[in-house]
C-alpha cells in the first residue's frame, strides 16, 4: 500500500496535528507500507527526524502583516482572509499535483485540506483530528466560527472516508458529538485511538533508567517542565517562577524543557539553583516517563503524552482550550490545574507536594493511561486504515 501523508495548515503547522500524522505514518512504515510526506518549512525537519521520506513542499506564500493583540487582527481581518484563501489554494494545487505524480492508494492528513483534494481526485482519504474534551473548547472552535468557515470544515470531515479521533470517549467530548449531529453519517466515521506518539512508552526504557540518563539520578523525584511552543504565559517570566518554586523544593531533581521558543542560556544567568537542569529541545515522551510529576500548560500534545505514560501532572492553563485539557486530569484526580491569575511559586510548590506525596495521583494517571491502552494507539489506527482498503 502506498500511503501520501501531509499536515499542513493554512500557512501555519500546529505542531501536536503533525506528530499525530507521523506517529500513524509510522506504524503504516513499520508495517511494511510505502510511506512518503508532503512537507515544507519547518515540518520538513521535523519529518526527517522520524526518518519519515519528505516529499518537499514549495515556500508558502508570505504576509507582512504582524499583530500583537486582537484589536490589531480585528483592523487587518480582511487582508488576513485574502491571505488565507491564497494559501489554501497554493496548498491545494501542490496536494493535487503530488498526488497525480505519485498515485498513492489513500491519502493521510491532518490539515483542512486534504480530505477535500483527495475527495476531488476519487483517492481514499483519513483524517486525524483531537478530540475535544470540553464545552470551552468547542465553543472555541465551532460555535464561534463564522458560518462559512463552519461550512468548510463541515465539507471537510464529510469528505473523509475514515476520521481518526486521538482520544478515548471516557473524556468527554460529548458536546462535539451534539454539535456534529447535523453532519449526518459524521459518527459512523469516527474511530477512536488513544493516544498517538511517534514514541511509544513502553518501547523506551524504563523510568529509573530514563531518569538517570536526563536528570543524572534516581535518588529524587523529578519533576519535568515543558513550555511548548511559549505562550503569554507560560514563557521566560513563567520560569523565573519556576526556579523560585524549585529553590522552595530540594528535594526533588527539576528539569526545564524550554523547547523552541526560548534559548537555554536565557535562564542560566548564575542563578541557577542547584536542582536544576535547563535543556533546550528534549525528547518529550522519554520525560514524561521519567518524571513524577509534569508541569506544562495544557497542551493537547503533553496531555497525551501524560495519559500514555501514566504520569500525574500540575497543568498552568492559558487559554480555553488548555483549561479543558487540565480538567481531564483534575476531574480524574490525575493531576492539578492551577488559575494563572493568581500562580505563585509557593503555590506551584505545594501542587507539586500535594502530588508527590499522594499515591492516589499515581494510581489514577495509570487508571487512565490503561483505559487509553485499550482503543491500540498508531498500531490500531494503521489496522483501521488497512481495513478501509480491505488490506
Amino acid at each position: 500500500m502506498k500511503v501520501l501523508c501531509m499536515a499542513q495548515m493554512s500557512g501555519t503547522s500546529a505542531l501536536g496535528q503533525v506528530m499525530r500524522v507521523i506517529a500513524v505514518a509510522k506504524a503504516l512504515r513499520h508495517k511494511g507500507h510505502e510511506v512518503k510526506f508532503l512537507a515544507g518549512d519547518k515540518i520538513s525537519d521535523v519529518v526527517k527526524n522520524h526518518q519519515l521520506e519528505v516529499i518537499e513542499a514549495s515556500p508558502l506564500p508570505k504576509i507582512n502583516i504582524s499583530f500583537n493583540n486582537l484589536a490589531e487582527y480585528e483592523g487587518h481581518r480582511e487582508e488576513i482572509m485574502s491571505y488565507v484563501k491564497e494559501v489554501i489554494k497554493h496548498i491545494s494545487e501542490e496536494e493535487k499535483s503530488v498526488i497525480v505524480a505519485e498515485k498513492p492508494d489513500v491519502l493521510l492528513s491532518g490539515n483542512l485540506t486534504g480530505p477535500l483534494t483527495a475527495k476531488t481526485l476519487g483517492l481514499p482519504n483519513v483524517f486525524i483530528f483531537l478530540q475535544p474534551h470540553g464545552e470551552k473548547t468547542v465553543e472555541l472552535f465551532t460555535r464561534r466560527m463564522t458560518e462559512p468557515i463552519k461550512k468548510h470544515i463541515g465539507q471537510v470531515i464529510m469528505a473523509a472516508n475514515l476520521l481518526l479521533m486521538e482520544g478515548m470517549p471516557e473524556l468527554g467530548g460529548d458536546e462535539f458529538a451534539a454539535d456534529a449531529e447535523q453532519w449526518t453519517g459524521l459518527k459512523d466515521k469516527i474511530r477512536f485511538t488513544g493516544p498517538l506518539l511517534a514514541e511509544q512508552p513502553e518501547q523506551l526504557p524504563e523510568q529509573a533508567e530514563l531518569k538517570q540518563r536526563h536528570a543524572g539520578t534516581q535518588e529524587r523525584p523529578l519533576v519535568y517542565v515543558t513550555i511548548g511552543g511559549g505562550t503569554p504565559l507560560i514563557g521566560e517570566s513563567f520560569l523565573r517562577l519556576v526556579l523560585d518554586m524549585f529553590r522552595q523544593l530540594p528535594e526533588v531533581q527539576g528539569l526545564i524543557a524550554t523547547g523552541l521558543a526560548l534559548a537555554p542560556d536565557r535562564l542560566t544567568d548564575g542563578n541557577l539553583p542547584e536542582n536544576v537542569l535547563v535543556r533546550g529541545f528534549v525528547p518529550g515522551t522519554e520525560l514524561v516517563k521519567a518524571s513524577d510529576v509534569t508541569v506544562f500548560h495544557g497542551g493537547s500534545s503533553t496531555l497525551m503524552t501524560c495519559i500514555a505514560c501514566g504520569t500525574p501532572a500540575v497543568v498552568v492553563p492559558s487559554m480555553a482550550e488548555q483549561e479543558d485539557n487540565g480538567a481531564v486530569l483534575a476531574q480524574n484526580k490525575a493531576g492539578i490545574m492551577l488559575d494563572k491569575q493568581d500562580l505563585s511559586a509557593a503555590g506551584l510548590a505545594e501542587a507539586i507536594r500535594k502530588i508527590l506525596s499522594d499515591s492516589e495521583f499515581k494510581a489514577n494517571a495509570q487508571r487512565l493511561k490503561a483505559i487509553g491502552d485499550q482503543y491500540g494507539g498508531p498500531p490500531a489506527a494503521a489496522a483501521m486504515i488497512e481495513a478501509l482498503l480491505g488490506e
